[in-house]
Formats: structure tokens, C-alpha cells, sequence
């Protein structure tokens, strides 16, 4: 992890209640995470680390495909720009739990707070915030240092396009996006999420959102005690209506509800 986030260990309730409100009120971007994994690196690196950068995109490739294949006669409307725009295609992806290179977030704090609550109780959990509006502000400034990441190399981040560099086969500059997916389907606009991503792969997203806000004001990490968690699972559905059921606000999310709810230690 990089040394920059400064981190706060949560232990009470009334810790954790007052630090998530606080999140709330500065409508900064958090992420949960249920096991302390000390950095930001997305799914497809933490399982893929010996793969080469060709092998990885092919990986990429592969699942989009699939996926646009698959459901191209029966997607939901706010997922059909999964099928023209390889990002999107992505951030569905992921969504629904596909290694990629990207990680989820949420505006939700108390969101944040169940998933890092959710599953190993015997381990700490994560939950990773930082200040979006201020990456807004410095994230633009990255075009200027690699104009190539521009539809007509100028620079200029109205004209920024992701896959000029993020899928090309030799090294890409080293830059990272946040991004909302503005047309939303059931369960991401229930979890009220984003996603970062890089154009390299085996990046630390830790690193990469430190090294562009600069101010070790303006990111955090919070451990969250593993003696806390069932109690905050209590409150997070108890008083916000947070769990589960209402996260996964479909037929494939309920399904997986009910079974772990009647059959908890079944693997089949």
C-alpha cells in the first residue's frame, strides 16, 4: 500500500456510524472491500500477475465478446452500450463479476460500509474514500502530459478518448480514470456506482489516485474491525435499508439472496 493514505482503524459502532456520515456529507467516492488487501489492484491482476500485458488484453477481449454475443438479443437498456463501447463493455462486466482491470466504487458511503462487512468475519475489512470532485479538477491535467490520449493529439480533455491507448499492445502512458456509467441498470444505480481504471495493467489504484490529488487530505483508508461487522450488517439493513436484497435488485441477484439465506454453508 502506498505509504501516502493515511489510515483510521473503526472499532465501535459509534465510530464507524459518525465516519460514514462525515463521508456522506463530503460526497467523496468510497469503496468496500471485505478483507484487508492493503492496495487497490483490480481482480484480473491480483489472480493474472504472471501474464504478459498481450495475454491480459486477450483476456479482455475474449469477455467482451463473449458477452456481447451472448446477450446481444436480450440486454437490458441501460447495458446496451456495453455492445459498441469496449469501456462500458467493461464496466459491465465487472459489475457482475468478471476479472477486469477496473474497480467498483460508490457515492454511497453506507454502501461502501456492506461490502466491506459482508464475508470474512474472522478478517478486518477495507473501506478505501477519496475526493472525486478534486480528481475531476486534476485527472484533465494528464492529456496535457500525453497528448497521444487525445482523438487529434492536442491535449485538449474534451477529446480524451480511453481506447486510443488503453488496448494497444505496446506500453501505454500511465494514466487513470474514474468514471460514471451514466445510463445505469438495475443493480448500479442501486449501488450508486463508478469505476476506476488504467491503461497499464498491474497498477495500484492506491497509488495512482494518490499520485494525482497530491494532498494526503483528500484520500483515506478506513479498517474496519472484524468484531464490527455483524453489528454494522444490523445497522446498514436495520436503518438504511442496505443489504443484499436491495443491492442486487434483480432475478439472478434474488436468487443468489434466497439460497444464501436457506442454504448459508452450501458451495453447489
Amino acid at each position: 500500500m502506498s505509504n501516502e493514505w493515511e489510515t483510521t482503524k473503526l472499532t465501535t459502532e459509534a465510530q464507524a456510524i459518525d465516519t460514514l456520515i462525515r463521508l456522506q456529507g463530503k460526497r467523496w467516492l468510497c469503496r468496500g472491500q471485505s478483507r484487508r488487501y492493503n492496495e487497490l489492484v483490480p481482480s484480473i491482476d491480483r489472480t493474472r500477475q504472471n501474464l504478459t500485458r498481450s495475454q491480459k488484453l486477450a483476456l479482455e477481449r475474449r469477455s467482451i465478446n463473449c458477452f456481447r454475443s451472448t446477450v446481444h438479443f436480450f440486454t437490458d437498456t441501460g447495458e446496451q452500450g456495453a455492445l459498441t463501447d469496449d469501456v462500458v463493455a467493461l464496466m459491465v462486466l465487472r459489475h457482475y463479476g468478471v476479472p477486469t482491470r477496473l474497480l467498483d466504487w460508490s457515492l454511497s458511503p453506507w454502501i461502501a460500509a456492506f461490502f466491506a462487512v459482508s464475508g470474512h468475519d474472522e478478517e478486518e475489512g477495507e473501506i478505501w474514500a477519496f475526493d472525486e470532485p478534486l480528481y475531476e479538477r486534476k485527472g484533465v491535467k494528464q492529456w496535457m502530459k500525453w497528448p497521444q490520449t487525445t482523438i487529434d493529439c492536442s491535449g485538449d480533455a474534451s477529446k480524451f478518448s480511453a481506447p486510443l491507448t488503453a488496448f494497444t499492445f505496446e506500453e501505454p502512458p500511465d494514466w487513470f480514470i474514474c468514471r460514471f456509467y451514466s445510463l445505469g441498470f438495475h443493480r448500479q444505480n442501486a449501488q450508486q456506482g463508478a469505476y476506476s481504471m488504467t491503461a497499464q495493467f498491474g497498477r495500484n489504484h492506491a497509488e495512482s489516485i494518490a499520485g494525482l490529488l497530491e494532498n494526503s487530505s483528500r484520500f483515506h483508508l478506513y479498517e474496519v474491525a472484524a468484531t464490527l461487522k455483524p453489528a454494522l450488517r444490523r445497522i446498514l439493513r436495520e436503518f438504511h435499508g442496505i443489504w443484499r436484497g436491495s443491492l442486487f435488485p434483480d432475478s439472478a441477484g434474488a436468487a443468489k439472496t434466497a439460497k444464501e439465506i436457506a442454504f448459508p454453508n452450501e458451495n453447489g
